[in-house]
């Protein structure tokens, strides 16, 4: 057990300093970036970033908040654009898609005789643009997590 001990030290120091260094991510953030907070009694605190010290971080919610770090287990950015927004977003390029490759490949497959219906091609990219455009937004970028 004795002999474990420097490696036990030694992991245990790591972790602390890679927590530190989180942390410093924290000071690249802007004064009045939204920001959520969770503390250590699962409660959620979102805001405006204000300042970040050593030892807390303070936001504009509805009044000011200081949160000490030993009272924090994560803190995020939240989504600029939610999941609806990406969706109709990537609709629409999945239409202006479709819409092209029903006018070049399904009118020449129209013409060759093994023909899409007109406007599957479009409905199809649609869908397609549509799914992608959902799973690509509304996802919360961790800062810093304990």
């Amino acid at each position: 057990m004795m002999r474990h001990l420097p490696i036990i030290a030694f992991l245990f120091s790591l972790a602390l300093h890679a927590q530190d260094a989180q942390w410093a991510n924290l000071k690249s953030l802007r004064k009045g970036d939204r920001v959520g907070v969770i503390r250590t009694n699962q409660k959620r605190v979102e805001g405006r970033f204000d300042s970040v010290t050593d030892s807390r971080i303070t936001l504009q919610a509805d009044s000011e908040v200081s949160i000490e770090k030993s009272d924090v287990v994560r803190v995020y950015e939240p989504p600029r654009h939610g999941r609806l927004f990406g969706t109709v977003l990537g609709a629409a390029i999945g239409v202006a898609a479709g819409g092209v490759m029903d006018g070049t490949l399904g009118q020449r497959f129209r013409n060759e005789g093994d023909s899409p219906a007109k406007g599957l091609l479009t409905a199809a990219g649609a869908g397609f643009g549509a799914g992608i455009g959902a799973a690509v937004t509304g996802h919360y970028r961790t800062l810093y997590r304990r």
